[in-house]
């Protein structure tokens, strides 16, 4: 993989410039102490090339159907031109001191680091450690400030007429078609379209508001819902219900590409997507929508699909259709991810609400103790402080790639869906039953 190449040299520059190693990242006792050090990391000083090793990895972590260009861009090493050290401290002061001040932020510059361009596993890293401090810190040295000059893409959205085309037509729909609770039940891109539990609810703003947004298009609220794992050493496993609000502009330029567009953060780092609704059901179907869509980060370029059904299930008299339509935009509808949206049927007691890695989702404040800082308050005996020091060390330590692997393993293609054939005929229940 050309990534891990290029992140293989980011995470070289940090040992060779800066002589920093796993161990010193976490703190040991002093004397006379009883428990963790409270010393402050050096973020300031080691920062730069952590975070450019991250950086890279966020970009890989927004899937490109084409090769990485970040993996060109540097030829196999981090060129110091890309890095401007005295930034982190002159323009990203505060952000970066919070990271060093926040041990999951340092935990998951760690991880990702770790993972040497593989995707799942830098996913991975963002869903365990991904908190407010993280993303604060890659969106200013990335985007605000430019203390790590590997944007390769234009920023902003693209314009109705220079979006690229759809892989079918459009038909046509509406802020109103569209209005009301989705549940995404298929998705094509593994990385975006396949977590669990995804529900959008779209509305319309205030009149105003929308003027404000967008002069040449209807504008939607649309709410965001979806769950991830974050399991931590020592901790019971838990799911986590991510939040966040988007506003969708639905375009009425005359001849335009697309259907509607988006922008939003992940990770800290902005997207823009462009959104194309290229089929919807027949009077005589459940209902759906067939949502196509392109996005870009600055790092990076990437596309996707997903079908929308008004229960959290596959629409079963749709299927056909459904089938059809993804052919017909050279998509392999058995390749698609059946959604796993059970959580809707039977409410899980265990859901808690803070967000693996968006920064603008609602975050329960009695599950902050997960993410905050992991080198924080002493305990109040020196037992547990030494307990959680090796917890910290275990952290920094592990190999990252096996929980990245789960969460995408879990994930399963229509084509192990029994209940429908290749057509996406539904089989007599016999049938498949037996074939379990």
């Amino acid at each position: 993989m050309r990534h891990a190449i290029l992140l293989s040299a980011a995470f070289g520059s940090l040992h060779s410039a800066m002589g920093w190693s796993f161990a010193g990242l976490v703190p040991g006792p002093t004397c006379g102490s009883a428990g963790p050090s409270r010393q402050p990391l050096h973020i300031l000083d080691v920062g730069a090339p952590l975070l450019a090793s991250a950086a890279v990895l966020v970009g890989t972590a927004f899937p490109a159907f084409a090769e990485n260009e970040l993996a060109e861009l540097a030829q196999g090493q981090l060129k110091p031109e890309l890095i401007d050290p005295q930034c982190f401290a002159k323009s990203c002061k505060l952000q970066t001191t919070a990271c060093a001040e926040t041990g999951d932020c340092l935990k998951g510059l760690t991880c990702a680091a770790k993972c040497m361009g593989d995707t799942e596993c830098t996913v991975g890293c963002f869903a365990r450690y991904g908190n407010q401090a993280l993303d604060d810190v890659l969106s200013c040295t990335i985007e605000d400030a430019s203390c790590l000059k590997i944007a390769i893409v234009e920023p902003g959205a693209d314009g109705p007429l220079d979006a690229p085309l759809p892989p079918k037509a459009l038909v046509p729909v509406t802020p109103a078609s569209m209005s009301g609770k989705w549940y995404k039940v298929m998705g094509f891109n593994s990385n975006y379209d396949c977590y669990e539990c995804q529900r959008n609810s779209f509305k319309p703003v205030a009149r105003q508001q929308a003027i404000n947004i967008a002069r040449d298009g209807q504008v939607v609220d649309v709410d965001v819902e979806y769950t991830m794992p974050r399991e931590r050493v020592g901790s019971p496993s838990k799911s986590f219900q991510a939040r966040l609000q988007e506003k969708l502009v639905f375009d009425t330029t005359p001849g335009s590409h697309r259907t509607a567009h988006t922008e939003g953060k992940m990770f800290g780092l902005t997207f823009w997507e462009n959104w194309y609704v290229i089929g919807t059901n027949d009077r005589s179907e459940d209902s759906f929508r067939f949502v196509y869509y392109t996005g870009k980060t600055l790092q990076n370029k990437y596309e996707g699909a997903f079908v929308y059904a008004r229960k959290p299930e596959l629409p079963a008299s749709a299927m056909p259709h459904i089938y059809k339509l993804a052919r017909e935009a050279g998509l392999e509808p058995t390749n698609f991810c059946a959604i796993d949206n059970k959580c809707f049927n039977t409410p899980d007691p265990q859901l808690a609400n803070p967000p693996p890695f968006t920064p603008v989702a609602i975050a329960a404040d009695s599950t902050r103790r997960d993410i905050d800082n992991a080198f924080g308050e002493s305990a109040k005996t020196p037992s547990s402080s030494w307990e959680r020091l090796l917890v910290d060390a275990s952290e920094f330590l592990e190999d990252p790639r096996p929980f990245g692997k789960a969460i995408f393993s879990q994930q399963k293609k229509m084509s192990e869906i029994r209940e429908f054939d290749f057509d996406g005929k539904l089989l007599p229940s016999e049938n498949y039953r037996a074939g379990r």
